[in-house]
């Protein structure tokens, strides 16, 4: 199992593994050929950015039997697209748009486990679906609901800037299928689930996305959310933790 944070120090950003409590940085990114260098930080001297920068970041649907209620299951996995420049880090604001604010908008939380892609592929079987991912990562796919329901598409909904955080770090070679999920409010517990009661385990997602889009290295997937999620609001800070990689921790705050 190894461990990959992408991170700035002195003004710089690199890419590193972790162990422990301190980071050794890469000669590049963990998508390419790259060496462990002998230069390191403590986790604490440097500020840990999104693990990766995606091309896209492709999301599930309704992928949780107990996020269903009473709707009915999907005959297939239902993907959608959020763009990168919604992309968060780790620790950063989560900002609510003013618009949202002065309609009233519900704003939530989505725990999600997110999957990164290492190399350019195209029409993958089930049983080769673990050869083309990287490794783990948290996702929080923050969400406007009523924006959700009543535009035609979701690109303010899902999209609106830091609705898409990611991180803290890339972990390799766990298991996608048995990995506990938690999500935090303000320490309240919103989400507790486990990735076994995935209605499409990420084999099948991974085929079945790649049957009509090509995925490229470092692209995204986050594979859907548990339960009922939690509200947000300014002020409050919300935790998506999974088992095996750690916490994802964003501050909300309202849009100056």
């Amino acid at each position: 199992m190894t461990k990959f944070a992408r991170y700035e120090a002195h003004g710089e950003i690199a890419y590193g593994v972790v162990e422990g409590d301190v980071v050794k940085q890469l000669t590049a990114s963990p998508l390419e050929d790259y060496e462990v260098t002998d230069h390191t930080h403590t986790l604490s001297e440097v500020r840990l950015l999104a693990p990766v920068v995606p091309g896209k970041i492709v999301a599930i649907g309704l992928n949780y039997k107990s996020h269903l209620g009473d709707r009915t299951p999907p005959a297939v996995p239902e993907p959608f697209l959020k763009t990168t420049s919604s992309l968060a880090d780790p620790g950063q604001d989560i900002v609510i748009p003013r618009e949202a604010l002065e309609e009233n908008i519900t704003i939530q939380e989505e725990g999600e486990l997110s999957l990164v892609i290492a190399k350019r592929c195209k029409r993958v079987s089930r049983d080769d679906a673990m050869n083309v991912i990287l490794g783990l990562t948290c996702g929080n796919d923050v969400s406007a609901r009523q924006w959700q329901r009543g535009d035609l598409q979701w690109w303010r909904a899902k999209s609106s800037d830091t609705f898409s955080p990611i991180g803290p770090f890339i972990v390799t070679d766990l298991d996608p299928g048995n990995l506990d999920l938690v999500a935090r409010v303000n320490g309240k517990v919103e989400q507790e689930s486990n990735t076994s009661d995935l209605l499409y385990d990420v084999p099948t997602i991974i085929e079945f996305v790649t049957k009509m889009m090509t995925l490229e290295a470092g692209d995204v997937i986050m594979t859907g959310t548990p339960g009922e999620p939690g509200n947000l609001h300014p002020g409050d800070t919300v935790e998506i933790e999974i088992e095996g990689i750690g916490v994802l921790s964003n501050p909300v705050v309202a849009e100056a």
